[in-house]
C-alpha cells in the first residue's frame, strides 16, 4: 500500500517533469522572471520536494548513512533554461548509476563535484529533468546540496538566477527535516 501511495504522490511531478523536458520555447526580448527548480528525495520511509521557495536558511535534511535514496532534480523557465547545476560533497554522495548525457558530472574542487545541464540558445528548452539513486555516506557529517538554475535572460542576455543551499547532516539517524 505504501508503494502505491508513493507512486501516486510522484505522478503529478513526473507528468510536469516530462512536459518540461520536451518543450522548446522562444527566448523573449526581455525576461525578468527567475527560473525555478525542484529537488525531490525519497527513501528510508521519507519523501519530500524542495524548491526555490523552501526555507533553506532554517532547515536541515538529516539523511541516514549507507542508505539509498531516489531523487528527481529539475529546472525550468518559460524563456529557456541556460544552466541547471547541483553541487555536492563527493566524499559523502555516491551516484548509483552513471550520469548520462546531456548531463555532465565534474569535480569542482578537492571537496565537491557538480552535475550540470547546459541549454542551447539556438534551440532553447523550458527545462530538463535528472532522476536517479544516490547513496549517502558519512557518520555525523555536515555538508550541502547547492542548486543553481539560470535562464537566458531574454535577448538582452542578462541571466536571471535562482539558488538554494540545502544543509545535509548524514549519520546513523532517521531521515527527516529539522527546523531551526
Amino acid at each position: 500500500m505504501k508503494t502505491l501511495k508513493k507512486i501516486f504522490l510522484q505522478l503529478p511531478i513526473l507528468f510536469l517533469l516530462i512536459a518540461i523536458q520536451s518543450c522548446t520555447v522562444d527566448v523573449p526580448d526581455s525576461d525578468t522572471t527567475s527560473p525555478e527548480f525542484s529537488f525531490q528525495i525519497s527513501g528510508d520511509g521519507f519523501i519530500h520536494t524542495f524548491n526555490q521557495d523552501s526555507d533553506f536558511g532554517n532547515i536541515q535534511l538529516n539523511l541516514r548513512q549507507d542508505t539509498t535514496y531516489d531523487f528527481i532534480f529539475s529546472g525550468s523557465d518559460q524563456g529557456g533554461v541556460k544552466q541547471i547545476h547541483w553541487q555536492y560533497a563527493h566524499d559523502y554522495v555516491e551516484f548509483v548509476n552513471p550520469i548520462v548525457s546531456p548531463w555532465t558530472q565534474t569535480t569542482t574542487s578537492a571537496l565537491s563535484s557538480s552535475i550540470n545541464w547546459y541549454g542551447d540558445p539556438t534551440n532553447p528548452l523550458s527545462g530538463a529533468v535528472l532522476n536517479g539513486k544516490i547513496v549517502i555516506e558519512g557518520d555525523n557529517i555536515s555538508h550541502q546540496f547547492f542548486f543553481m538554475i539560470t535562464d537566458f535572460g531574454g535577448e538582452s542576455g542578462d541571466s536571471n538566477a535562482t539558488y538554494g543551499a540545502l544543509n545535509i547532516y548524514s549519520g546513523d539517524h532517521s531521515t527527516e527535516i529539522i527546523t531551526f
